[in-house]
């Protein structure tokens, strides 16, 4: 497969980062191109002030290019650009995602603006894979970053077992807030806004979506009812979700084990150069220094994610509690810039990319 040129829409936040550190050696896609705002844009990239706690990548020697300048789209098809990745604020992305997808580049985004809207798939490839066959527009959504750890274990989960009411409660990284949390010494220091607004209701909202569409856009099959809570917590990186879910039927811990390994099993995407050897990697207990960055089998804490595209793409779940038969409790973690943004909207777009770039 010949590496299809692209371009990365955001050059100095940490999910703009994340993508191009990311896409530098891809086996897929080639970074061409990288777009900014005002603050950014005709400096060198190398210029840029990188965010990212690994050290900055071997970037292509290209300036930023404005992405607010009348001839945006067309020094794009010069450059022969046929993929854009996006990490564009809402506002911004609404005005430019369209406009690229209807002069023919793909659009893989981390934005929530087009999320849940017709003909553009909002895909957790674990859960509802096929939807990436429904787009009528050229865009294709990930979700938000903080519903990965909560869908995949529940999707393992619900093979078995059907459930009637999800407790969730998140602690959230200062990373999922932007770059400038992490080099505020007082937010390090915990002294920061821990309500994250509208957090609850897109969890909400896209966990009821995803499993509707999961079950061939039944929303009735989505019946249950949520409470969901979200914080966020002085941690550099890393969202751990506290579940609790209530069964339609007795369950037990080794029940919910095998219901995990049967899922790791059954939805290998092995092939695709950013996915997990395992989409979920159990443990005993979650460990939020010690287990950010997983595989699905191993973890590492010293991670080279410009060349091991898989680390960091697992949720990890342990803590798995069984009370009066059918209350079922546990953690899941994961990274929430890594499988939670960049490494989950290049995933969308290197399964795209299996079938040819349709």
């Amino acid at each position: 497969m010949s590496r299809r040129p692209c371009i990365v829409l955001g050059a100095s936040g940490l999910v703009g980062q994340r993508l191009q550190q990311r896409l530098i050696d891809h086996p897929f896609f080639e970074l061409k191109a990288v777009s900014g705002s005002k603050q950014t844009a005709g400096k060198p990239l190398i210029e840029v002030d990188w965010r990212l706690e690994q050290d900055r990548p071997n970037l292509p020697d290209i300036e930023v290019l404005d992405i607010d300048s009348n001839d945006f789209i067309s020094t794009l098809k010069a450059l022969e650009i046929e993929v854009a990745f996006s990490a564009l604020p809402n506002e911004i992305a609404l005005a430019i995602e369209s406009k690229l997808a209807n002069s023919g580049i793909l659009v893989f985004s981390n934005s929530s603006a087009n999320r849940r809207k017709k003909g553009i798939p909002l895909v957790i490839p674990e859960i509802n894979q096929e939807q990436l066959n429904n787009s009528s527009k050229g865009i294709f959504c990930a979700t938000n970053c903080t519903l990965l750890p909560i869908a995949l274990p529940l999707s393992a989960i619900c093979q078995k077992f059907g459930f009637s009411h999800v407790k969730i409660r998140s602690k959230q990284a200062l990373s999922g807030a932007g770059w400038r949390l992490l080099h505020d010494q007082e937010a390090l220091n915990g002294i920061h806004d821990r309500h994250i607004s509208g957090e609850a209701e897109k969890i909400n909202e896209e966990l009821i979506h995803i499993f509707a569409q999961a079950n061939h856009n039944d929303i009735s099959s989505a019946n249950f009812t949520t409470d969901i809570e979200c914080e966020r917590v002085s941690r550099k990186d890393g969202h751990l979700v506290v579940v609790e879910i209530t069964t339609k039927e007795t369950i037990s811990i080794e029940e919910v084990n095998q219901a995990i390994v049967n899922f790791n099993a059954n939805f290998s995407l092995n092939s695709a150069p950013s996915s997990p050897i395992k989409p979920i990697h159990l443990v005993d207990k979650v460990d939020t220094e010690k287990h950010l960055w997983s595989d699905g089998v191993t973890f590492t804490s010293l991670p080279n994610p410009s060349q091991d595209l898989k680390t960091g793409m697992a949720i990890v779940v342990g803590d798995i509690e069984v009370y009066e038969g059918n209350t079922l409790r546990f953690n899941a973690y994961s990274h929430n810039t890594i499988r939670g943004a960049a490494g989950g909207v290049i995933l969308l777009a290197e399964l795209i990319a299996m079938k040819t770039l349709v």
